[in-house]
């Protein structure tokens, strides 16, 4: 007789299976099966003597004596150090003769010069200030305020600065007239393409055909890349990776693009034009003189830009150029008033005996006319 699992499965118990044994025996008039209660036996437990269970209770017992010192102790320097920072905040700070922990190297005497950025405006986010745009110089040309937005808001360069070097005399030798405009690219890639696009800007929009130096083409970088890959294979065998340096000298790495738009309509100095038009009446030749002013805009790295400094150079030169022409005002206003004093005793004498002033003065210029 076959019994299902479901039956069998809570038998694996042995007392069960003897359970179930006697009820079947009994359930067909069998004799009754007597159940044998097992004999329960007392565990003697086997417990090995320590020789050193004294010495480990005296050693418990000290350590729960250092644990509650300790936390005394910890709470008596956390009130400690709560009394010392309120008194430190109630003292005024002294100056401390110590040295800097900061390594060397680390030190702004150290550092690489960092390109001029524009100062945040209380109340402006640092981003807000690399994003202002320079403010424009007296008598602009009509193309120079979309030219600085597309710079800043196009192309996206930071930290833009507008050098006027209209006023310098001898002009540089980009041009009479000059406005020279700073930018600053986030990367390499980021100035060539931003170069390439200022570019086509103005030539679909003003016509104007600019010179960039130091600008790498959409395909001229790749090519430049191909011509050393194979010069390379060519002279050691393989495929070598180039250095800064050899970039720097095959041009594959620039960091540095000045886009020259030449002359550009309006933007001349009042003075300058004068001038202009007096030298036009006073010569007589051919050709006409070149009117308008000169914008170049230098795009450059950060590293570049630190590096060259442009900034404090043209300063330098229009500071100069501003106490020369100080100078010069200040020297014509003297002989000017010298003048006027060797005229002044004349004109006096005139007023009080003009009949004996005109005897004395006759002969003189008779003598002259002679």
């Amino acid at each position: 007789m076959a019994f299902p699992s479901t039956i069998l499965k809570p038998l694996i118990c042995n007392n069960c299976r003897q359970w179930a044994l006697r009820t079947f025996i009994a359930s067909i008039g069998g004799p009754s099966l007597q159940y044998r209660t097992p004999v329960q036996r007392r565990a003697i437990s086997q417990t090995s003597l320590r020789p050193n269970e004294a010495r480990e209770r005296i050693q418990q017992d000290g350590h729960a004596f250092n644990e509650s010192n300790d936390d005394s102790r910890n709470s008596q320097s956390a009130l400690d150090s709560l009394l010392e920072t309120s008194q430190a905040q109630s003292q005024p700070p002294q100056p401390t003769n110590e040295q800097p922990t900061t390594p060397w190297y680390l030190q702004p005497a150290h550092q690489p010069p960092k390109p001029q950025q524009h100062r945040a405006v209380e109340g402006e986010s640092p981003l807000a200030a690399r994003q202002r745009l320079p403010d424009l110089p007296l008598h602009p040309p009509r193309l120079l305020d979309p030219l600085i937005r597309n710079i800043s808001i196009d192309q996206g360069m930071d930290d833009l600065t507008l050098l006027d070097l209209r006023a310098i005399d001898p002009p540089p030798a980009l041009g009479a007239n000059l406005i020279m405009l700073l930018g600053t690219a986030r990367s390499e890639k980021h100035l060539h393409v931003s170069a390439d696009r200022l570019c086509r800007f103005l030539r679909t929009q003003y016509k104007i055909n600019p010179i960039a130096d130091g600008l790498l083409g959409r395909n001229e970088l790749k090519l430049k890349l191909r011509r050393r890959a194979k010069r390379t294979r060519l002279m050691s065998g393989g495929v070598g990776a180039g250095t800064a340096d050899t970039d720097l000298e095959e041009g594959i790495r620039t960091g540095w693009v000045c886009v020259n738009l030449g002359r550009v309509e309006g933007g001349e100095l009042p003075e300058h034009r004068i001038e202009r038009e007096r030298r036009q009446r006073e010569i007589v030749g051919f050709g006409a003189q070149e009117t308008g002013c000169s914008v170049v805009v230098q795009l450059m790295t950060e590293e570049k830009r630190g590096e060259v400094d442009l900034e404090r150079l043209w300063m330098g030169m229009l500071n100069g150029a501003r106490r020369e022409k100080q100078g010069a005002e200040s020297g014509e206003s003297e002989v000017e008033g010298e003048i006027r004093v060797g005229t002044e005793p004349a004109a006096v004498l005139q007023e009080l005996e003009p009949v004996a002033f005109a005897s004395g003065v006759g002969p003189v210029q008779r003598d002259v006319g002679l």
